[in-house]
């Protein structure tokens, strides 16, 4: 049987490629974008005009004029944009953001929930922005386009809602949603992460309610619900094979864990996400 990676549609930038494109919004995708789906890079989408809706991971945005949005490596996306829209979308992998400090920002930034949302109906913000990825070279990755990725990113985020301080920099706690995302089906206990980290339950506790506002423990469960949500939505795997490929020992206590967290059962929860995404 195929795993869960297996069955859902994860799309790449072509191997062998730049790791950063800049397209128009009307460009004909290798993809069906208007079936749900995710990537493994990031994409940021600028609509000059706008029209019709798009769901990043459980949220509907209506696609507004001047306004720009931004869908994570890995999350459920599917975009519905009216005939006519207008705009530009950068995709970029990872390691085009060789800043760490953009790098913890932009993992925070999905972690706290914030959304989809970069600006909204902002024209000044979005001729600056289209400024800048008018500067980028398209023929090549060089030097400049890494510099410019840089710029953008963070001029957008110190233009939302996600605020940007010293206190949200901290390679420590970076380096612990990072081990997360690599681990959260296996490793569902505080201690493993302690130990890879080499730091204290109390400084491990103290980052995460800094940043999060979370407990580690309960920062390790918002993953697996989210991960849950996204497999019932596809329901391609009944719940038992979704329990054992996420690390629960039955699907009794995967049921109980999804109970505790979300106050619905198992099916209850599908047919929220289901009713979502329809």
């Amino acid at each position: 049987m195929k795993s869960s990676e297996e069955k859902l549609p994860l799309h790449n930038l072509n191997s062998g490629e730049s790791p950063l494109f800049i397209r128009d919004i009307s460009h004909n995708n290798a993809y069906d974008f208007t079936q749900k789906h995710r990537h493994n890079y990031f994409e940021i989408l600028f609509f000059e005009s706008g029209g019709g809706e798009q769901l990043i991971d459980f949220q509907e945005y209506d696609v507004k004029n001047y306004t720009c949005y931004i869908v994570h490596p890995n999350q459920i996306h599917l975009l519905n944009r009216a005939p006519g829209s207008k705009g530009r979308l950068i995709q970029f992998r990872s390691e085009s953001v060789v800043s760490p400090r953009l790098l913890t920002l932009l993992s925070e930034r999905i972690w706290d929930g914030v959304g989809g949302v970069l600006f909204q109906e902002d024209k000044a913000l979005f001729n600056r922005m289209i400024s800048v990825l008018n500067q980028f070279d398209l023929d090549a990755e060089t030097e400049r386009n890494v510099h410019l990725l840089q710029v953008l990113i963070f001029d957008m985020l110190a233009n939302t809602n996600f605020q940007i301080n010293s206190a949200s920099i901290d390679s420590e706690f970076h380096r612990f949603l990072q081990l997360i995302d690599g681990n959260f089906k296996e490793q569902h206990s505080v201690q493993f992460y302690l130990s890879v980290l080499n730091i204290s339950d109390k400084k491990l506790g103290t980052l995460s309610k800094q940043h999060l506002g979370m407990s580690p423990l309960q920062t390790i469960h918002h993953r697996l619900v989210l991960e849950i949500k996204r497999l019932l939505l596809f329901g391609e795997e009944s719940h038992k094979e979704i329990a054992y490929s996420l690390g629960f020992d039955s699907p009794a206590s995967f049921s109980a864990f999804v109970k505790n967290k979300t106050g619905q059962t198992p099916s209850e929860l599908q047919s929220e996400v289901e009713e979502i995404h329809k």
